[in-house]
């Protein structure tokens, strides 16, 4: 595949696999003013930081298709390469069908803003087929190679911070003017302190994940090696500030639970700016949507081609277009995936995303550590500094979160949430010996 991502595209497409700015966050806000600014400053640090810096130092230093599932392969072996690409490709199909749902809901908005009243959301089949508005067009332009999605990324990013950098100016005055509103109360009334821990826990990480995504095209990465270690780093802090300040002016005039729920940000902005600057933030929830879709499959499309590379899934799935040099065919099936999910919006998804996302994380994590013990001579022209002490630290912090999270979560009759990861992680060793099978028979 040819090398045409360069710089600007590649932080606005790492922006997208991570974030599509403060829409998603209402869950977060929902367990309390206080908690939520705090997830925000911290989760970074122990969360989004570790992950960044183990993209930048292994996709610098083995720049190929496949990213996170070749770094693993070369340390842990096949087996383990396996289940943290099946179980990433997994999460993919449930966090990528929300954002046609969301797509069709904030179309909605801006409908109802601007004067007309529509039935996208009294309606199922309807909010599906609005969907499918930004399923089609995107999966085509997936199709035509990771230069067009990372041009794409680049007017979605620049179309969704414009309104979100107008709430900001009219809104900060607000936040200087009445800072105790960003953090009082710590909790909101309605929810406890260990139920609000682990619903605003799982939001913010869940918003937060995604940075190792990228990895998977590295081999479509100009100069790799110089561009990905800074665009990951830019990247923490845009995102970072685009959840921060945003969630600082709403706070300062949005209180209460029932207040935060799906387009809260369209009524923040209105009583901010008034209707126009809510009709401009409904359309930037619009654009956020698709940004979303379209950088998560790029990404996550080239699981199933390297799995299939490798003979674990049908070896069609590994077919390039003759002259888009992309795999047409894992594009299409991960969107018909999609596609077929996005019908409804499921409750908890947060919390078999964030399971299962953190399973396939642990083989990476292990991997940067037996890499650098076993190859420690291997090029790599980005190095997280510190030496076997910091990176103690970065392997340690993200799965103390988790932990922790899941720990919360549980014990806030989050069961279903919990046992509904395990049989999806389940699924792993199963695919496995069925794919075992198949490739002995073959041989």
């Amino acid at each position: 595949m040819k090398r045409t991502l360069r710089f600007w595209p590649l932080l606005a497409t790492i922006y997208f696999c991570v974030s599509g700015g403060a829409f998603g966050l209402e869950p977060m806000v929902q367990a309390g003013a206080g908690l939520a600014v705090l997830l925000l400053i911290v989760t970074p640090i122990i969360w989004s930081a570790p992950v960044a810096l183990l993209t930048a130092e292994l996709g610098s230093a083995m720049p190929d298709e496949g990213g996170y599932y070749v770094w693993v392969k070369r340390a842990l072996g096949q087996p383990c390469a396996f289940l943290c690409g099946w179980w990433t490709w997994i999460y993919s199909w449930v966090d990528t069908a929300i954002y046609p749902t969301l797509f069709a809901a904030y179309v909605a908005r801006f409908l109802e803003l601007v004067g007309y009243s529509t039935a996208i959301d009294s309606n199922p089949w309807t909010k599906w087929l609005v969907g499918l508005a930004i399923i089609v067009p995107l999966t085509w332009l997936n199709m035509r190679g990771t230069k067009i999605v990372g041009v794409g990324s680049v007017s979605f990013f620049v179309l969704l911070l414009v309104p979100f950098a107008v709430l900001l100016a009219f809104g900060m005055s607000k936040v200087v003017t009445d800072l105790s509103a960003t953090v009082h109360p710590f909790v909101w009334q309605s929810q406890g302190a260990t139920g609000a821990v682990g619903v605003g826990l799982f939001s913010v990480m869940w918003n937060y994940l995604g940075w190792d995504s990228i990895s998977t095209v590295s081999g479509e990465i100009v100069e790799p090696q110089r561009n990905l270690p800074r665009a990951l780093g830019v990247g923490v802090l845009i995102v970072t500030a685009s959840y921060l300040f945003p969630v600082l002016v709403g706070l300062t005039v949005l209180r209460g639970t029932d207040a935060w729920k799906d387009g809260a940000w369209v009524q923040v902005a209105s009583l901010v700016g008034g209707r126009w600057l809510g009709i401009a933030v409904a359309a930037a929830g619009i654009v956020s949507s698709a940004g979303l879709f379209s950088a998560t499959l790029l990404s996550s499309s080239r699981i199933p081609f390297v799995l299939a590379r490798d003979r674990w899934l049908p070896a069609r799935l590994t077919k390039l277009h003759p002259k888009w040099g992309t795999p047409t065919v894992a594009i299409l099936v991960s969107a018909v995936f999609y596609t077929a999910l996005s019908y409804e919006r499921f409750n908890d998804l947060t919390v078999v995303d964030v399971v299962l996302y953190s399973s396939a994380l642990v083989f990476e994590f292990i991997a940067l550590a037996v890499l650098r013990f076993k190859e420690p001579d291997l090029m790599r022209p980005f190095r997280i500094p510190g030496g076997w002490p910091a990176l103690v630290l970065v392997l340690t912090a993200p799965a103390a979160l988790v932990v922790f999270a899941c720990i919360s979560r549980f014990q806030d009759k989050g069961q279903v949430a919990i046992w509904l990861s395990a049989v999806a992680l389940a699924s792993g060793p199963v695919v496995w010996w069925i794919g075992r099978q198949t490739t002995k028979r073959s041989l």
